[in-house]
């Protein structure tokens, strides 16, 4: 932490009223008291949201969502806390200790997504990668003639010259004075070839499927080489979120992949997939579309979305004041949606401000199902995830099956988000985020209709 960043925290630590209450507030979290967790979260987390925000440059804050990174650091927090790795010794260490951790995890994610920016166009596979390949088997030599053969039927007499001159290593400019063509021509005659080449091998492997237990072949899969990634959008701890133009439609998508440290994980392989299995049956106008699922060449999986020009909430609510009408709108839209989700016995599981979309036409979207639980049927459980601040009790607890009734707390939160300073709307906040289940509304209509019902006289 630079020396200008340590004064300013410092100083809020020795500034906070609550400075002297730290240490007796950390003790009653060590000791389990119920609700310690959730006063430390709620004491500190607009603070530290802003610390995160103001360390990231405008690029930075368009893929890296502080609120996220700030979840993350409280995550560290809980578990290395209540193993007994922390010491709090005069007022405020509990902030400068937060501070710490959140900056911690604000420079890795800042070195992270530097190194993606840098190399994301690494996904697509060059055909000349054969060169730096072990020595093959003999099985898997003659694979590779066939696949090289199968590529060369489909070149032209001039790609077929380049084809082989690149796999000889020859220069772009090399290959140009060959030929007697442009260097540009060449480049465009590479680009043809790889495509080709990555359609084969991405068959290839779609066809043999993902031997890995659990973990059956796609059907129906999406080609690779219909997409062209074109901008990285954000990164997360699992996957990665690009904008992307599907080739056969002109129309852009959004491109979500596994993060090529995942892709040999058959925990997180079958975690990534299962979101796209929950949208498979969602079919709504406020929940997010998917197109399909599809391998990258090199066998990593990715999911193909619509992509929503606009804006998330949390960015709205970071930005600007949104009005009570306006809030009234989007509280509706995203209950319909949800409830349209539990009527289809799916549980969302992860509902926050960052992962609801707001279209430049004000169409309100719920995305991200990536901890959603599927509660019909004979659905193996999900691993279970979340945000903290949004996620309910009973899930972090893990002590029964997800029910309605969490979404209906993490729409509790968002409504208190949105509407902070309106007492009309308390009685149902705080029936919202109840820890008993039983207090809570029955269901998401039912939540519906008494927000619009308090708020009429707002």
């Amino acid at each position: 932490m630079d020396s200008n960043f340590q004064e300013k925290v410092d100083r809020e630590a020795s500034g906070s009223a609550d400075t002297r209450h730290s240490a007796f507030l950390f003790g009653e979290f060590k000791a389990g008291v119920d609700g310690a967790a959730s006063e430390i979260f709620d004491r500190y987390v607009i603070r530290l949201v802003a610390l995160a925000r103001s360390r990231f440059n405008r690029g930075m804050q368009r893929r890296i969502d502080p609120e996220d990174i700030v979840h993350s650091a409280y995550r560290s927090f809980f578990v290395r806390a209540a193993e007994g790795d922390f010491e709090l010794r005069q007022p405020g260490d509990l902030w400068r200790l937060l501070a710490q951790i959140t900056l911690n995890k604000v420079r890795k994610q800042t070195e992270r997504q530097t190194a993606v920016k840098r190399d994301y166009r690494k996904e697509i596979v060059d055909p000349g990668q054969a060169h730096a390949a072990p020595e093959a088997t003999p099985e898997e030599a003659a694979a590779l003639v066939e696949q090289v053969q199968l590529i060369t039927e489909q070149l032209s007499e001039d790609e077929r010259v380049v084809f082989n001159a690149f796999l000889r290593g020859d220069s772009d400019e090399a290959i140009a004075v060959k030929l007697t063509k442009s260097s540009r021509t060449i480049r465009r005659m590479l680009a043809r070839i790889r495509s080709i080449a990555e359609r084969e091998l991405a068959e290839s492997k779609l066809h043999s499927g993902d031997q890995r237990e659990g973990i059956p072949p796609l059907i129906d899969p999406l080609a690779y080489s219909d997409f062209r990634l074109q901008q990285l959008i954000g990164a997360g701890g699992m996957g990665k979120v690009y904008r992307a133009t599907r080739l056969s439609t002109d129309e852009t998508v959004a491109v979500k992949a596994l993060r090529k440290d995942q892709q040999e994980d058959t925990r997180a392989v079958r975690q990534f997939l299962h979101e796209a299995e929950v949208l498979k049956e969602l079919h709504h106008p406020g929940i997010i579309r998917l197109h399909g699922i599809g391998r990258f060449p090199s066998g990593g999986y990715f999911i193909v979305m619509d992509w929503v020009d606009g804006e998330d909430l949390q960015t709205a609510i970071d930005q600007r004041q949104i009005v009570l009408s306006e809030a009234l709108r989007i509280l509706a839209s995203v209950a319909e949606a949800i409830s349209h989700s539990h009527n289809a016995g799916v549980i969302h599981c992860d509902l926050k401000p960052g992962n609801i979309l707001i279209g430049n036409g004000g169409r309100v979207i719920v995305t991200d199902f990536g901890f959603a639980q599927i509660i019909t049927g004979s659905q193996r459980k999900s691993a279970i995830g979340g945000t903290l601040g949004y996620l309910a009790p009973e899930l972090i607890q893990d002590s029964s099956p997800p029910t309605p009734a969490a979404d209906i707390y993490s729409l509790g939160r968002i409504l208190e988000r949105l509407i902070p300073q309106d007492p009309s709307i308390q009685a149902l906040v705080h029936r919202c985020v109840a820890k008993s289940q039983d207090i809570r509304p029955s269901s998401v209509s039912a939540f519906l209709q008494q927000l619009l019902m308090d708020s009429s006289g707002s």
